[in-house]
């Protein structure tokens, strides 16, 4: 895990583990008690440059909503939140679809 030098690239952090398959880079967001986190793969995006610019884009957004929800600042985390778990529930459905998809065509 190694964190990013400048100040431009706060709350993202590089994660290249040699004992395991996940080479990206995550988000971490923490405010009013909630953290959020999201993950960005080379795998998925490309490249370690775009997973880079996606997570960059990211940040940036939810730091753009953080600023219009000052008032109910909370509930947008609560709601970024669901958001994320959403997006993981998805990616996990799609996954074990795909893996019970192949072992039906490879019997």
């Amino acid at each position: 895990m190694n964190p990013l030098p400048d100040m431009k690239n706060k709350n993202i952090t590089r994660y290249t583990y040699e004992n395991t398959d996940f080479l990206g880079w995550r988000v971490s967001i923490q405010r009013c008690g909630r953290i959020i986190t999201r993950y960005f793969s080379d795998l998925q995006y490309g490249s370690e440059e775009e997973s880079l610019q996606q997570a960059l884009d990211y940040r940036d957004e939810v730091f753009a909503q953080m600023a219009r929800h000052k008032n109910d600042l909370p509930e947008y985390m609560d709601t970024e939140l669901e958001h994320v778990q959403e997006l993981l529930r998805q990616k996990e459905s799609g996954l074990l679809q795909h893996l019970h998809h192949r072992r039906g065509s490879d019997g």
